[in-house]
C-alpha cells in the first residue's frame, strides 16, 4: 500500500484548500487599478490582523489552562512534573492549531487575490506544474521563499561550497519546521520547565502575549508581501521586459541576451534559491544560445537595470544580496538604483504602471 509522507499530505491539503477557494470565493476581477490595489491591501491587512488575533487566542487558552491548574498544586499525588506535561501538551496543541489556521488563511487569501487580478482559472488549476502560478502561491503560503533545485541549467546552491552542502544536509535531516510558531512553542516549553509555580507560569505566558502576537503579525505581513509580489509579478514580468527592451526578445542583440542570462544566474546563486518571478523571466527568455556573443558596455548597462528590477521583486534581502545591489550601484549609479527599486515597489504594491523610459 502506498502511504503519503507528511510533506505530500501537507501539499495535498494545501492544493485542495487553494482550489476550493478559487472555485467558491465571491471575489471578482477589479479592472480599476486603484480599486484593485485598495482591495488587495485590505485583504492583506485583514490577514495580518487575523494572524495577530490567532496568536492572542492561542496564548489566552494556555493562560486559562495554567490558571485552572493552579488549584491542583496542593493535591496529594500530583507532582510538578505532571503540571509540566499538561502545560506543555496544551501549548503544543494550541500552537499546532494556530499554525494550521495561519496556513489555511494564507492559502485562502492567495486565491482571493488571484481572482481580483484576473489570473485565468485554468492557470490557477495547474497545481501539478512546478512553474505554475498556483504552485508558487501555495509555496508562499507555506512559507517557502523559492526553489532550491536546478532549473534552466542554473543550480542555486552552486556557490555554497562543500562545507555548506554538508551543513545543509545535516540540517535537512534533523529539521522539523523552521517557523516563528514552532520557535514560540519551544520558548513556551522552556518557560514551563524553568518556572516553578503554575500561577507564575500563567502570568509569564500572559506577559509574553504581545510578543507572540507581534511575531504572528510580522510574519504574516512578510508572507502577504511576498505573495503579492508573486501574483503581480506574474503579469508584471512580461510588461517589464517590453518596457526595458522595446525591440522585443526576438530582435535583441546576442550580447544583451548573454548579459541577461549571466546576470540571472548570478543573482540566483547569490540568493541560493530561484524565486518564481525569476522563473517567469527565464521562461520568457528561453534557452541561452548566446554564450560566445560579445557584451558591450551599453548591453551591460541595459541588462543591469532590468536585472536590478527583477532582483527587487524576488524576495531575499540577505547580506549577500545587498552586496550584489551595491555592485549594481557602482555600475549604474546609486540614484538610478533607487529610482528603479521605487518604480518596482510602486508597480507591485500600488499597481502603478511603468512610465519612465529606461532607454
Amino acid at each position: 500500500m502506498n502511504f503519503l509522507g507528511l510533506k505530500d499530505k501537507i501539499q495535498f491539503w494545501a492544493i485542495h484548500r487553494f482550489l476550493n477557494t478559487v472555485v467558491n470565493s465571491p471575489e471578482v476581477h477589479i479592472s480599476n487599478r486603484k480599486e484593485a490595489d485598495f482591495r488587495l491591501d485590505w485583504l492583506g491587512r485583514m490577514a495580518v490582523m487575523r494572524a495577530g488575533l490567532s496568536g492572542l487566542i492561542s496564548g489566552l487558552c494556555v493562560v486559562g489552562i495554567a490558571l485552572f491548574l493552579r488549584d491542583w498544586e496542593a493535591v496529594d499525588g500530583v507532582t510538578g512534573f505532571g503540571f509540566v506535561v499538561l502545560i506543555t501538551l496544551t501549548s503544543s496543541i494550541m500552537t499546532g492549531l494556530e499554525l494550521l489556521f495561519l496556513y489555511r488563511d494564507s492559502l485562502s487569501t492567495a486565491a482571493r487575490m488571484a481572482k481580483i487580478l484576473d489570473i485565468p482559472r485554468e492557470e490557477l488549476e495547474q497545481v501539478d506544474l512546478e512553474n505554475s502560478i498556483s504552485h508558487w502561491l501555495i509555496h508562499a503560503a507555506l512559507g517557502a521563499p523559492g526553489f532550491h533545485g536546478t532549473m534552466f541549467g542554473i543550480d542555486p546552491l552552486a556557490k555554497i561550497g562543500k562545507i555548506g552542502m554538508l551543513i545543509r544536509k545535516v540540517l535537512k535531516k534533523f529539521r522539523i519546521v523552521a517557523s516563528a510558531t514552532v520557535f514560540k512553542m519551544i520558548i513556551r516549553r522552556m518557560w514551563v520547565r524553568l518556572l516553578g509555580r503554575v500561577a507564575l507560569r500563567a502570568y509569564v505566558e500572559l506577559l509574553s502575549l504581545p510578543v507572540f502576537v507581534a511575531l504572528n503579525m510580522i510574519g504574516m505581513n512578510a508572507m502577504m508581501r511576498d505573495m503579492r509580489s508573486r501574483l503581480v509579478g506574474h503579469e508584471l514580468t512580461p510588461k517589464l521586459i517590453a518596457h526595458a527592451f522595446p525591440e522585443g526578445l526576438d530582435s535583441m542583440d546576442d550580447g544583451l541576451k548573454r548579459a541577461l542570462h549571466e546576470g540571472m544566474a548570478e543573482q540566483i546563486t547569490t540568493a541560493r534559491f530561484i524565486h518564481p518571478n525569476q522563473i517567469r523571466v527565464l521562461d520568457l527568455l528561453g534557452v541561452n544560445t548566446s554564450m560566445q556573443a560579445v557584451t558591450t558596455g551599453a548591453h551591460q548597462r541595459r541588462a543591469n537595470r532590468f536585472l536590478l528590477a527583477i532582483f527587487s521583486m524576488s524576495g531575499k534581502n540577505s547580506p549577500r544580496c545587498r552586496k550584489l545591489i551595491r555592485l549594481l550601484e557602482g555600475e549604474i549609479g546609486a540614484e538610478e538604483v533607487a529610482r528603479v527599486r521605487q518604480e518596482i515597489d510602486d508597480a507591485i504594491y500600488d499597481l502603478k504602471p511603468l512610465q519612465r523610459p529606461w532607454l
